[in-house]
């Protein structure tokens, strides 16, 4: 174990290490998670429609994987689809309240 060398009071910048407290950590904000999950479900929908398409043409692909790949896409979509409605009830409840 390596123990660091300690620094004097002297030459700490007490302003710095204020700036260092204060600064938030890296987050992702809450737009950028919505639109990643929006386009992962696009991508999913996406891959779904690929997959008949490709099974309509007569490509040899599994049924199992197409259905699979299709549950998926709807699952995905519900969950969305409750997120906002949750999000929607949420900011209605907040307009209604009084101030």
């Amino acid at each position: 174990m390596r123990v660091e060398p300690g620094r004097s009071l002297g030459s700490m910048d007490p302003q710095q290490i204020y700036q260092e407290q204060t600064q938030p950590p890296d987050r992702k904000s809450f737009a950028n998670t919505l639109k990643s999950a929006l386009e992962e479900i696009n991508g999913l929908q996406a891959r779904r429609d690929e997959m008949v398409e490709n099974m309509v043409a007569g490509h040899v692909t599994e049924v199992h994987d197409i259905m699979t790949a299709a549950e998926e896409a709807q699952l995905a979509f519900e969950l969305l689809l409750e997120t906002r409605n949750r999000l929607l009830e949420s900011y209605q409840e907040i307009m209604r309240m009084q101030i």
